[in-house]
């Protein structure tokens, strides 16, 4: 039987990567405006498809990474 989830990694033990989508499954995108804004949405978020996946901006990728990591 086939997964419906796309993107498949193991999890991670760590909060130094992005976990995959908590809603679809997908992989994760860092972004970061200006020099203290970061966040983590879903690769299928907005005008790429229709995941509503994203975080909480941190100050820090490392901080973005944990608040997505979080997400249920």
């Amino acid at each position: 039987m086939l997964n419906s989830r796309p993107y498949q990694s193991k999890p991670s033990t760590n909060d130094s990567e992005p976990q995959p989508c908590p809603k679809c499954g997908s992989k994760p995108e860092v972004t970061k405006a200006g020099s203290n804004r970061c966040w983590v949405q879903c690769s299928k978020f907005g005008k790429n498809g229709n995941c509503s996946a994203i975080s909480q901006q941190g100050s820090t990728k490392k901080e973005a990474i944990v608040l997505w990591n979080k997400l249920k």
